[in-house]
């Protein structure tokens, strides 16, 4: 199936002739929008219009509509409106929402279109978890596209996944209305050396999108990425980098998630010349966040009101460049022929939504709580305990060290890159403060010893933190401070399915369970939202002094992202992608 019959690409062919008629004024309009002024994201001008709706589409815009006779009126008072935004990129498992849930939280919020990769799930249950977002897509409101997970693992032999998710496989899935391509292509170095396993996915799908995943690639290795076809990139990291991705024809994906934060970095790169080049992502943002400075709303707020960025231009990168981009031609304009996705705005500058129209029906009368559970249940979420581990004792998380130089990951705030540290260790402390024990545990029943690291950054005092999310093959992701206190929490998410723990003194202090694959709550945004409230007041009782230490620790295990990650494999020098142990070299004498 080309992109031409793609979900939202057509007006059917029996309906085509009542558009028409309704677009000449040969006929009754469904709905006729009055007193808007309207934002062209093209021109940069705002000037009073009217907007003639039939079905799900825009047939006109022009005060010429005024006098026509329309089934419904609706005057909206003198507010803006704008083309409804898209997300270019995203995980919705990173939300922990269903994708109803979901759905219910950001579509009044303006996101009307979201092209997300479920890769996370793919690689708990491989095409199970990947066939139910597509299932789910179909009952949704919202434009949900589901690009086709590429790399599962991200890096072939370096972790454990829950369950492959071969080409043939991916294949089968190519055709559904909703898969737009092929989804952030992680594995660059394979890519860039013509791995033939890689290559075979890229010749696959090259009739249709392939997004990239490419952190500070430079020169002639990001040359041979995008002549392999590649054709954005969510992972900017430096000016220079985006300025040089820029020139080389690729999309810049500008990401403002809830630890990787790069809208600042790469906003002076946003101009009228650019913006077709650029659109923005949240990739991984937290119904916290979600619920206390919004969607891609606080994205295109943040660009006008703390960048400088032009109000048209913002409203272009979230609108009209990203439609443009994966080709979704009846998207991202207010203009005939396009799907009647609408946001309403009391102030352009403030981002202040008043309405959201998806459709052409308005969310507010969507009743989307009333029908969550419903649709929920006709999905068929996968509902089994993914956890195939039996409990750890203590003795499986205690790192013996011995005097020595180690090799150290350090968090860096804000960031999903990681510095790589090579600390001395005298017997009874490291030459730097805040160096604390971590562990990645194999959950998928192989059996693995607990591959155990160190880690600096977190600013932790006492207690420990435990994950079940750790990108992206998701295995269990501890750090603390003893082991009796990280034993306790690993073996709670063994016992509860997943999630996110706090604890101290041998008590769980916070827990958000994680049913669906240790990735994805049951249980509404709302309460979601409490449940983080609550692990973020137990992590700063004990010294964290990072935003979003459960998310951050995440992308610890993630193979990918330079500089040093441990997986349940063990260290990984994601420089040379290569193991290496964590004494770097012992200063003790050897023995005769």
């Amino acid at each position: 199936m080309s992109l031409h019959n793609k979900k939202t690409q057509k007006i059917s062919s029996q309906d085509m002739p009542n558009r028409l008629a309704q677009a000449r004024g040969d006929s009754e309009l469904d709905l006729l929008i009055t007193n808007v002024n309207l934002l062209d994201v093209i021109t940069g001008e705002i000037y009073p219009t009217c907007i003639a709706i039939g079905g799900q589409h825009i047939v006109g815009v022009g005060l010429d509509y005024a006098d026509q006779k329309s089934a419904r009126v609706f005057d909206a008072q003198g507010a803006f409106v704008t083309p409804g935004f898209i997300d270019s990129h995203l995980h919705i498992e990173s939300s922990m929402m269903s994708p109803f849930e979901f759905e219910k939280a950001t579509l009044p919020l303006g996101t009307t279109t979201a092209i997300c990769d479920p890769h996370e799930i793919t690689n708990v249950l491989g095409g199970r978890g990947f066939s139910w977002f597509l299932r789910s897509s179909e009952q949704m409101h919202q434009n949900l596209f589901v690009q086709m997970s590429s790399c599962v693992p991200a890096l072939p032999g370096f972790e454990t996944t829950g369950s492959d998710f071969p080409l043939e496989e991916m294949k089968s899935f190519k055709d559904h209305p909703s898969v737009l391509g092929l989804a952030e292509m992680m594995n660059f170095p394979g890519v860039i050396y013509a791995d033939k396993d890689v290559h075979a996915k890229i010749e696959a799908f090259d009739d249709l999108n392939m997004d990239g995943h490419a952190p500070l690639l430079r020169g002639k290795p990001l040359n041979a990425y995008l002549l392999a076809g590649i054709q954005n990139c969510h992972e900017t990291v430096t000016l220079e980098e985006g300025r040089e991705k820029l020139q080389k024809g690729m999309g810049l994906i500008i990401r403002e998630g809830s630890v990787a934060k790069n809208l600042k970095t790469l906003a002076p790169l946003v101009n009228d010349f650019s913006s077709p080049q650029c659109l923005l992502c949240t990739d991984d943002r937290n119904p916290f966040e979600i619920a206390h400075e919004g969607h891609i709303n606080y994205l295109i707020k943040e660009l006008i009101n703390k960048h400088g960025v032009a109000i048209h231009v913002a409203y272009r990168l979230a609108t009209y460049s990203a439609a443009k981009h994966f080709g979704l031609k009846r998207l991202g304009l207010v203009a005939p022929g396009k799907k009647a996705d609408l946001v309403f705005l009391k102030d352009l500058k403030q981002v202040d939504i008043q309405d959201v129209m998806i459709g052409g029906q308005f969310v507010s009368e969507l009743h989307l709580e009333k029908s969550l559970q419903e649709k929920l249940t006709a999905s068929q979420p996968p509902l089994e305990n993914t956890m195939k581990r039996v409990p750890l004792m203590e003795k499986d998380l205690t790192v013996n060290l011995l005097p020595g130089v180690y090799n150290v990951i350090e968090i860096v705030p804000h960031e999903i890159i990681t510095k790589h540290l090579v600390l001395n260790f005298d017997g009874q402390r490291f030459e730097q403060e805040d160096v604390l024990y971590m562990a990645n545990i194999e959950r998928y029943g192989k059996g693995l010893p607990p591959a155990l690291g160190l880690v600096k950054g977190l600013g932790l005092k006492q207690g420990a933190l435990a994950s079940s999310v750790a990108h992206d093959s998701h295995n269990i992701m501890v750090i603390g401070t003893n082991a009796k206190d990280m034993a306790l929490a690993v073996n709670t998410l063994i016992e509860k399915g997943g999630g996110f723990v706090v604890v101290d003194q041998e008590k769980i202090q916070a827990l958000v369970e994680l049913p669906i694959a240790g990735l994805l709550s049951l249980k509404s945004a709302e309460e979601i939202k409490d449940g983080i409230a609550d692990l973020k007041k137990a992590f700063r009782n004990l010294g964290v002094t990072l935003d979003e230490p459960f998310i951050q620790m995440a992308f610890l295990a993630l193979p990918v992202i330079p500089t040093l990650k441990l997986t349940d494999r063990g260290l990984v020098n994601v420089t040379n992608f290569s193991f290496i142990p964590l004494e770097a070299y012992s200063t003790m004498c050897p023995t005769v």
